[in-house]
């Protein structure tokens, strides 16, 4: 309750514009980016709590299974039934046996000349035909009497062509089931030759007996061939979309289903804690870098903590939005609000960091598709260059839009070549073109929220700030002119400068306009608003003087603070003098008083720590110090402004500036140029009319 108190009250002193102790900021800042990252770490890891606590083969389930996100899973029952139809695909490999064919040549060899050699016995032809027909194990009959009957020459010519007809058959490769058709096979061969029918017949009754199976199971090679196939086969990858039953009530759990739910992240297990881990600690990385580019960005201590509590505001209701539009359909997510916001209310570089760290954890608790990804990050760039041009006030409703259809654009094409329905493509390219017209509108709307919060001095703000019309500008016109009128001077100085060296002219142009507001307190105290009245410095002590002098600037501090000033415009009115001496009331005081320490007669501070407060500090007393030159040309206003700034300098008031010696080169050329045409000497005319006639 009490840490509720003191961050309630901080907060109200954030949007009044007061500076808090640097312990609350520091406890405010921590407890807003703790509370940011266990916030969106709990979005994120909610689709993914497991709705079992445990399962086993055999339960049965008692009520539908439900998931409460897309569910992709392996389907392993249906991968390898698969991987086995691939394995059954593949046929048997031999390999071939080339020995055995020369055997089979060299026992036809031998069979031919055992044929010659019976046959040179001279014995009778039918015991020689039976004698033939027992070694080549056939029965005797015409063939082996024409055989054992024949010329020589008719043996050789037989042999001849069983042995060419034998090579050709057995080199194609003969499987041991295949033996019979094998021997068809020679006599088909037989057939080619112009030979008579018991030539063939012989050759055929050589050949045919030698005829042996030469391709042989090749067992390993058929095992790698079939595990290669099978692997080949990708696992089968099924989708349970957000809302469907992954397992209905009364289903008996098996081995399949238990280790779906498992795998799936359903039932409290490994899977499961390894997917809420993993979903947490890509949100605290996120949240982690947004705080690192906060830290190196924002030179003081009670800025930075500032900055901290705005990023985790606005992170977490960004991140809100986000999920509200998921819940109605994941592309329909504004993801690019967050970067919209971090340009509306962040320097480019932060802005940057901020947006895209946030857009990750906004795809982390909103999961979309890679295509989806891919035109967000088209989408994304387009952002960045369109509000480059953040000072305009319509950026934001021009760069949403914009980018959601680039995105849109970009989905389909990359959808469409990925070979999804054009029905599902039309409806989430319409969906991103929706969300990014959705991320503008909120981005307007808590803009226009948040700056007011946090007097964050956003484009819109500063621009507000602008009117001259205002109740504090025009009670400044009225009560002190002259300090209005150079006001506006220094506010023209700072804004050009601003531009020359790409800082925020905006906000350099408002500071420059509300700097010396303090003045309102005692307005006939300073020199520009006295007019024809007595000077009162002469009448009181220099002392004095310088008290009602530096009083300006904390007076300056609560007029802002009570009107509600951004924080950027409230520094600058505590800097724009820094630690300077109030150098002409030391110098008095000085002249009665030997060895008089200057530090009574400096200015609070701090001394300026942005780019934009620097310059106003710098045209601030350049402008002062130029209207009190006698002569105005431009060699005096060039070592004034030389003479002014390396005074700052060397005094150290530029340390924590932020400015480089070349933007500080080009901020006195700017100067020296723009004072030249505030306070251009005109030729002497005898009248009016000639004065018109040539200006």
């Amino acid at each position: 309750m009490r840490t509720h108190s003191t961050l309630a009250q901080i907060l109200r002193q954030f949007r009044d514009g007061t500076r808090v102790h640097a312990g609350r900021f520091r406890q405010a800042g921590t407890l807003a980016v703790i509370v940011a990252v266990l916030f969106c770490s709990c979005l994120s890891i909610l689709p993914f709590l497991p709705v079992l606590d445990h399962v086993e083969v055999g339960m049965t389930v008692a009520s539908d299974v439900i998931a409460r996100r897309d569910i992709v899973y392996t389907d392993q029952s249906r991968t390898e039934e698969l991987r086995k139809q691939a394995m059954n695909e593949v046929a048997p490999i031999y390999k071939f046996d080339s020995t055995r064919l020369e055997t089979s040549l060299k026992s036809l060899e031998s069979i031919v000349d055992r044929v010659i050699e019976t046959r040179s016995q001279d014995l009778p032809a039918d015991q020689t035909s039976q004698k033939i027909a027992a070694f080549l194990m056939t029965p005797a009959g015409a063939t082996t009497k024409y055989l054992a009957t024949c010329s020589e020459s008719e043996v050789q010519s037989a042999k001849t062509v069983a042995r060419q007809a034998l090579t050709t058959v057995m080199r194609r490769g003969i499987l041991e089931d295949n033996l019979a058709s094998a021997r068809e096979s020679i006599n088909t061969e037989l057939q080619q030759y112009a030979l008579s029918d018991n030539q063939i017949r012989a050759a055929y009754v050589l050949a045919a007996r030698f005829v042996t199976s030469n391709l042989i199971y090749d067992e390993s090679a058929t095992m790698m061939a079939r595990e290669k196939a099978a692997s080949s086969v990708p696992p089968v990858v099924a989708t349970i979309p957000s809302g469907a039953p992954v397992v209905k009530a009364g289903t008996l759990v098996d081995t399949a289903v238990k280790e779906l739910l498992l795998s799936s992240g359903l039932v409290w297990g490994l899977q499961a804690w390894r997917t809420i881990t993993s979903q947490a600690a890509v949100v605290v990385l996120a949240w982690m870098v947004v705080v690192v580019a906060v830290l190196l960005r924002e030179p003081t201590r009670s800025r930075t903590q500032h900055v901290l509590v705005e990023v985790s505001c606005m992170g977490c209701s960004s991140i809100v939005v986000c999920w509200l539009a998921g819940r109605i359909a994941p592309a329909l997510t504004p993801f690019l609000l967050c970067l919209l916001l971090g340009f509306a209310f962040f320097e480019q570089r932060l802005a940057v960091v901020f947006g895209v760290a946030l857009m990750v954890v906004s795809w982390v608790i909103v999961p979309v598709s890679t295509q989806v990804i891919m035109g967000l990050i088209v989408g994304a760039l387009v952002v960045h260059i369109i509000m480059r041009q953040a000072d305009k006030m319509t950026a934001a409703l021009i760069a949403g839009p914009v980018a959601g259809c680039s995105a849109a654009v970009v989905f389909a094409a990359v959808s469409n070549v990925a070979g999804e329905s054009a029905r599902t493509v039309a409806a989430n390219a319409g969906y991103l073109a929706a969300g990014g017209l959705i991320a503008a509108t909120f981005a307007m709307g808590m803009t226009f929220l948040f700056e007011r919060q946090f007097n964050v001095a956003t484009a819109m703000r500063l621009r507000e700030l602008l009117d001259t019309g205002s109740k504090l500008l025009s009670e400044l016109f009225e009560r002190a002119p002259g300090t209005y009128h150079h006001s506006l001077n220094v506010a023209n100085l700072a804004s050009g400068a601003a531009q020359r060296i790409g800082a925020n002219w905006l906000l350099a142009r408002v500071g420059g306009y509300y700097h010396d507001i303090g003045k309102l307190l005692h307005p006939q105290f300073f020199g520009e608003n006295r007019g024809e009245l007595p000077n009162i410095h002469e009448d009181i002590s220099p002392e004095l003087s310088t008290k009602v002098i530096l009083e300006h600037v904390q007076a300056g501090v609560t007029i802002a603070a009570s009107y509600h000033l951004p924080t950027e415009v409230v520094d600058i009115i505590a800097e724009h003098h820094g630690t300077t001496v109030v150098q002409f009331f030391y110098d008095k005081a000085s002249a009665d008083q030997a060895n008089l320490s200057p530090q009574a007669f400096r200015y609070p501070g701090p001394m300026p720590h942005s780019r934009e407060a620097s310059l106003v500090f710098l045209s601030d007393a350049v402008e002062a110090a130029a209207r009190s030159l006698a002569k105005v040309d431009k060699a005096a206003l060039e070592g004034l402004i030389e003479s002014v700034v390396n005074t700052r300098i060397s005094d150290g008031q530029l340390t924590e500036s932020q400015l480089t010696l070349r933007e500080i080169g080009l901020v006195k050329e700017y100067f020296l140029t723009s004072l030249l045409s505030f306070y251009h000497v005109r030729d002497a005319y005898s009248s009016v009319e000639e004065a018109n006639e040539k200006s």
